[in-house]
């Protein structure tokens, strides 16, 4: 098992980069030792999302930038993740792009 690792709102995850529903976080206690712990992911009528330090984050993004680690998420019409065949529940890479934007530059 491979782990790709990105931060999230300031806060460590690591997602597997075969099974791509497979997320941790980077979790601290204060009676025992700090460990990963897997994250829970919530599914909703426009995709499905995870909570990362108390801020609910898409699966898409988050899938999208593990394996993209110097892309910039910031929320933008000329940033938006798109699944290439339209199957919104296969978070594989493969079907995850970037939305074409028709000459307009990205940021």
């Amino acid at each position: 098992m491979t782990w790709l690792e990105v931060t999230v709102n300031g806060n460590p995850i690591r997602i597997d980069s075969v099974n791509p529903l497979l997320i941790q976080r980077w979790r601290e206690y204060k009676t025992k030792p700090p460990d990963w712990e897997e994250c829970n992911i919530f599914i909703k009528t426009n995709g499905s999302y995870i909570n990362v330090g108390g801020r609910p984050s898409a699966m898409e993004r988050i899938v999208y930038k593990a394996h993209n680690p110097k892309w910039s998420d910031h929320y933008s019409k000329h940033n938006i993740i798109i699944f290439k065949d339209g199957d919104m529940s296969d978070y594989s890479i493969e079907n995850l792009m970037i939305k074409p934007t028709k000459g307009v530059r990205r940021y």
